[in-house]
């Protein structure tokens, strides 16, 4: 990830814009690659003849991605929120892989 400068130091919105949107490729990347151990997860969980939803560890996620948000000072019901729509997307992904 590029060096970001802290927002105090943003002096124009043009500064500020440049840093949000190097966050946002960032952010793009991270994406990407957990898509890459959701498609292998979806290998495993047919070896394993486990089902795509996981009711349990869904919750498990959904709570740590709560509490880690809570202590970087994020909303966590806006963490929440978001973590829930990409579970959702991995899940249809993987029931897609699985043929369920």
């Amino acid at each position: 990830m590029k060096t970001l400068i802290a927002p105090k130091a943003c002096q124009t919105m043009t500064d500020l814009r440049a840093q949000i949107d190097a966050i946002d490729v960032e952010l793009i990347n991270l994406l990407a690659t957990r898509s890459l151990y959701i498609d292998r997860a979806a290998d495993l969980k047919k070896i394993e003849g486990l089902p795509a939803r996981t009711t349990d560890r869904v919750a498990e996620v959904l709570d740590k991605v709560g509490s880690t948000a809570s202590e970087k000072g994020l909303d966590p019901e806006l963490a929440r929120k978001l973590w829930a729509e990409l579970i959702e997307w991995s899940i249809q992904r993987e029931i897609r892989e699985l043929g369920e």
